[in-house]
């Protein structure tokens, strides 16, 4: 597992140590915005505190993927970060469609179940799975601005985040460019950490839009 993500594999329990530290910071995001999601009640909490914990789940399961490579942990590195985003991207298009939020559960749960599905039936899906969270993203975005206001300063750290965080993806995979199998700074590392900070800032930067524009979403 992980080797086209370049870092060479060692012998002790982290198999790729520095892509394996760099996954949690998905969970330091995660802890980090704690306090962001008790911020607020009612059915928006339980969308902030959803995506917090499948941030730090995400970091988890990444870290066991690089790390110790325990049995099911590509499954689990695969899950946690697909359902995060869809976490977001469905709250966001419910509450630009004005759903109740027993509705943005079920489309979440619906998700991940065929999302589970998928992995256990076609693994090598992920790349595709992938593709899809990100229309669902992009398909929020849309629908949520139509009903509140996104905040510039969180969308623009969320965009320039990522922007560099896919540079470093690509570039830095195995046989690439910035590849160096034996270097303490990696390509998937620092995507790890940039990409942690674009999707936890684009969270951000969505949340006080869903509370302006769906009252559905604010009280139970």
């Amino acid at each position: 597992m992980g080797e086209t993500d370049c870092e060479a594999f060692g012998t002790g329990w982290l198999v790729q140590p520095v892509n394996a530290l760099s996954s949690l910071a998905f969970t330091v995001v995660g802890l980090a915005m704690v306090g962001w999601a008790r911020a607020t009640s009612g059915p928006e909490r339980l969308v902030r505190s959803g995506f917090v914990f499948g941030m730090i789940a995400t970091g988890i399961g990444s870290f066991l993927f690089h790390g110790p490579q325990t049995s099911g942990s590509q499954f689990v590195h695969d899950i946690t970060f697909l359902v995060t985003m869809a976490i977001v991207a469905v709250a966001n298009i419910g509450a630009g469609r004005r759903w109740r939020p027993s509705t943005v559960w079920a489309v979440v749960a619906g998700y991940a179940v065929a999302t589970v599905v998928a992995l256990v039936v076609s693994p090598g899906i992920t790349n595709l799975i992938t593709g899809f969270a990100v229309a669902l993203l992009v398909t929020g975005d849309l629908a949520v601005r139509r009903v509140g206001t996104v905040s510039t300063r969180w969308f623009a750290v969320a965009i320039g985040a990522l922007v560099v965080a896919v540079a470093f993806l690509v570039l830095g995979r195995t046989g690439n460019l910035l590849c160096d199998p034996k270097s303490l700074v990696q390509g998937h590392g620092l995507w790890h950490v940039l990409g942690a900070v674009a999707l936890g800032a684009y969270a951000v930067a969505t949340g006080e839009a869903r509370l302006g524009g769906n009252l559905s979403l604010i009280h139970i």
